[in-house]
């Protein structure tokens, strides 16, 4: 219930985020810890945020971006520097991104990340 609030408040108030650490952390979403990771992905691996094509924000996941914003999350570019590492806040695109892991920092990314691919990227 309290986080439904939230949420309410977030859409009402058309908030960014509901990040306590929003000033020093370019990713935006729900309960996000200092990597990155939201209250719907939290594995160690889950350390990625991906830019929405239509507000330019870095999001956590998708799942966040809808439910903080009044557009649904729109794809962006394959070549655009979309995809943040939540570790080291290295830029990429998907073409480093699909190497799996941070080309900067090397840490690992979540493989099953794949299954949301057209989510996140145009084809």
């Amino acid at each position: 219930m309290v986080l439904q609030n939230h949420l309410q408040v977030a859409k009402l108030s058309k908030q960014p985020s509901l990040d306590k650490n929003e000033s020093t952390l370019p990713i935006h979403g729900i309960d996000l810890d200092q990597d990155g990771r939201c209250m719907h992905y939290r594995t160690e691996n889950d350390v990625v945020a991906l830019a929405c094509a239509q507000c330019h924000r870095y999001f956590a996941c998708y799942l966040c971006h809808d439910a903080i914003m009044t557009h649904k999350f729109a794809p962006a570019d394959p070549t655009a520097k979309s995809v943040i590492c939540g570790v080291c806040h290295q830029t990429m695109d998907y073409q480093d991104y699909s190497q799996n892991e941070c080309p900067n920092c090397h840490h690992a990314f979540n493989p099953k990340c794949v299954r949301h691919q057209d989510i996140y990227f145009e084809s």
